[in-house]
């Protein structure tokens, strides 16, 4: 009995040495684990709680994290370790090289555990959306899907958007584009890219559009408000269209500017600008631009409304140099 009890014990130990800890204004102590900071509020759960509790972050004064985390500090600074509390105010960041950093907890805009187990460290989110009309039998329907991958050096991200729309006495319309990149940290905010993109749409009469593209990016500023992110680099395009006559491939350089802001309460905006003059065909010019915003509703689950243009002044059909979507939708995200 004195042997089940000393293991009862150990094993109570060892938990409770893997809980996270918060200590927060109001002289509260919070035990459990740290789920995720961003946008302002961290949250964090117990087992004596059925739901989650969601702090301001500005309400704590110490924080105990027992897993590593990628850690996204002002200044366009990123490190990757644990993060301890040395006395109220401060924290440590402990990194794989065994080196200690301090800084003020204000500092910190955003942390992500890099847990153990793999599985945990995607995360994604769907959503759809519908519309019919009686007149001319207008029926519409959007599927949006982003799925994503955290690792300590590695970040790699994947979109799809598919526009499907049906009318009487008029042409289908539809229109798919994804995107997957890849990125790896190369310092404290440069990092290299390889990105592939893919469109279709019927406005442009383009079957599809191939994009493989590689290069380097720097993180311009990161503050309790926002992301501003600029790259740079060469791409590759494989363009098939409606009539097989049109198809061809070509060079290009890019530049691409992308903004998040956050911290507006259940309120986030991302938008993003490419700019792709063609090398191989002098005086072509692609611009593609997103914008998304997205309001979050309780279980995990949103409202998202969105914007896209694609820009091509040189399209294979004369006239249609513009095709943009407006689409909204109601979804749910999962590990975010």
């Amino acid at each position: 009995m004195k042997r089940i009890l000393l293991f009862l014990v150990l094993i109570s130990s060892i938990a409770h040495g893997q809980r996270d800890t918060l200590k927060l204004k109001n002289k509260d102590i919070l035990v459990g684990l740290v789920e995720s900071y961003d946008i302002g509020v961290l949250v964090f759960s117990t087992s004596y709680s059925d739901s989650d509790f969601k702090i301001e972050f500005d309400k704590i004064t110490s924080i105990y994290i027992h897993k590593k985390c990628i850690v996204t500090l002002t200044k366009s600074r990123r490190r990757f370790g644990k993060v301890r509390t040395i006395k109220p105010g401060i924290v440590t960041i402990e990194t794989n090289k065994n080196l200690v950093e301090t800084f003020k907890i204000s500092e910190i805009i955003a942390f992500q555990e890099v847990s153990e187990d793999r599985r945990k460290r995607f995360s994604g989110s769907v959503d759809f959306g519908y519309d019919f009309t009686k007149a001319q039998d207008k029926r519409q329907t959007t599927v949006n899907a982003t799925l994503g991958y955290v690792g300590e050096l590695w970040v790699t991200n994947g979109s799809l958007n598919i526009l499907n729309s049906q009318q009487d006495s008029v042409a289908d319309i539809k229109r798919t584009d994804a995107k997957a990149d890849i990125r790896r940290l190369i310092s404290k905010t440069w990092y290299l890219i390889g990105e592939l993109t893919y469109l279709s749409n019927t406005e442009q009469a383009l079957h599809g559009r191939y994009t493989p593209n590689i290069g380097m990016g720097k993180l311009l500023a990161s503050t309790p408000k926002l992301y501003l992110g600029l790259s740079t680099g060469i791409a590759f395009n494989f363009e098939t269209y409606v009539d097989e006559s049109l198809n061809k491939n070509s060079t290009e350089t890019f530049i691409n500017a992308n903004l998040n802001m956050y911290n507006f309460e259940d309120i986030s905006l991302t938008t993003d600008v490419k700019v792709s003059p063609t090398i191989s065909e002098f005086g072509r010019v692609r611009v593609d631009y997103n914008l998304t915003m997205k309001y979050d509703l309780p279980y995990d689950f949103y409202i998202k409304t969105s914007f896209t243009l694609n820009y091509d002044n040189e399209p294979a059909i004369e006239g249609n140099q513009y095709d943009y979507i407006f689409s909204s939708g109601f979804g749910w995200e999962f590990n975010k």
